[in-house]
């Protein structure tokens, strides 16, 4: 694999990139630092409706339809997205495009008009997709696990944002808050691909950052508390199945058993050869749909559980899902199924760093979040060092009765009641 360069440029804006000569392609990974992790309660969705300002005009390139077209023209693709915790701005263009594509993205990050009347309509556009996120269940019941994980803190947050504070607001809002979380030593410019090195710094010395440089707001970690029961969150609703999400606050992103969580994340849920795809869904035909997922963040972390299930059997459901969480606990994965999980793992980072976007976002990620650079043989190396054991001490000190969480949509006509669901939850 080529070598990784990594600068960091003299206002504070951190490049990381890795020439790939024998691609066809470039990409480019603009990562800030700005999410709804650090928006205070007026300005929920702040970060998220940034991301749609940043693609409405400059002067260049008045509107969006200009700056898609200044891509694609190029036989390229540009995007955007928005977590808790940053926003990605990002481009894959053939490689003799590259030059022209950095340009267009740097074009809107610097450039942005945020114009009144393009606030105004993007406004009814957000609200249009809080409510596409609000009809879609197996969506809308992640954030509300999250809620109900996280309470009322920065994680219980939405991140796009409530539609009483997208409704408030206006230019005087949102610049302030762009030029202070938009500041080059809060970015980090991920390029992989077929370039030429020798072009980069140059190209990203002219950036005209129109920001004063200062303090990043800090994020106040939510408070650890220890629940003494299970909770669950019951909600009738106009659906077909039941749906159904479990959430077990877990470990942060530098927890040493993080590699540890992702493998069991592999073995119980992150595939067809799954536990609780091949019992929930091949053996006992419950679910369309049922997969596990982590997340981390700085200070925590969650193992969550989401299935979509045939509504009369919900509560049949809950039990299957339980016992193959007590069963992980109990004993130790056998040898076949961890290799197994270890070579998924591998696959998917190798097969990573066959894709110039998916490799500019891993390399652009761990700059931004971990303040290091990827190294994958290193990941590798850690994963080869994971023992059945390491599992299933992992699985017994996440899967404890006091911290599930559940939520769960049922048809409005389920008979099934919250104090029936709530005398299932252990395990």
């Amino acid at each position: 694999m080529n070598m990784v360069e990594s600068t960091r440029m003299d206002n504070g804006l951190r490049l990381v990139s890795c020439k790939m000569p024998l691609r066809q392609s470039v990409s480019i990974v603009i990562g800030i630092k700005s999410g709804s992790i650090y928006e205070r309660k007026e300005e929920q969705g702040i970060s998220h409706f940034i991301e749609h300002m940043l693609f409405k005009g400059t002067e260049k390139r008045k509107n969006t339809l200009e700056i898609s077209q200044a891509i694609e023209k190029l036989g390229g693709e540009i995007n955007a997205s928005t977590s808790e915790e940053y926003t990605l701005l990002y481009s894959k263009v053939l490689y003799k495009n590259f030059t022209d594509a950095f340009e267009v993205l740097a074009d809107i990050l610097c450039n942005s008009l945020f114009r009144e009347e393009d606030i105004r309509q993007e406004k009814t556009v957000v609200l249009e997709e809080i409510n596409k996120y609000q009809d879609i269940p197996d969506d809308w019941i992640t954030f509300l696990i999250n809620r109900l994980m996280w309470k009322d803190t920065v994680l219980g947050q939405n991140v796009l944002g409530e539609k009483k504070t997208v409704r408030g607001f206006s230019r005087k809002l949102l610049l302030p808050y762009f030029q202070e979380m938009y500041q080059p030593q809060n970015m980090v410019f991920s390029i992989t691909g077929n370039f030429s090195p020798d072009k980069i710094n140059a190209l990203v010395e002219k950036l005209p950052f129109p920001v004063k440089n200062g303090v990043i707001r800090e994020v106040v970690p939510p408070e650890e508390k220890v629940n003494k029961e299970p909770e669950l969150k019951l909600v009738k609703k106009k659906v077909k199945q039941a749906h159904l999400c479990f959430g077990f606050e877990g470990i942060s992103r530098f927890h040493p058993d993080k590699i540890t969580m992702d493998i069991m994340n592999i073995i119980l849920g992150g595939g067809l050869s799954s536990r609780l795809f091949q019992e929930i869904r091949v053996n006992e035909g419950l679910a369309y749909d049922i997969h596990s997922y982590s997340q981390y963040f700085d200070k925590t972390g969650s193992f969550n559980i989401y299935a979509g299930v045939i509504s009369e059997k919900l509560t049949h459901s809950v039990k299957k899902i339980l016992n193959e969480l007590r069963k992980i606990k109990e004993k130790k994965v056998s040898e076949t199924e961890l290799k197994i999980a270890k070579e998924i793992y591998k696959g998917s980072i190798l097969l990573g760093l066959e894709n110039t976007l998916s490799y500019a976002f891993r390399l652009g990620s761990y700059a931004l979040l971990y303040n290091k650079e990827y190294n994958y043989r290193e990941i590798i190396e850690h994963i080869e060092g994971i023992e059945a054991e390491d599992i299933r001490r992992l699985a017994e000190n996440i899967f404890q009765r006091q911290r599930i969480k559940l939520v769960v949509f049922a048809p409005n006509d389920t008979r099934v009641q919250r104090h029936n669901l709530l005398t299932l939850l252990d395990v």
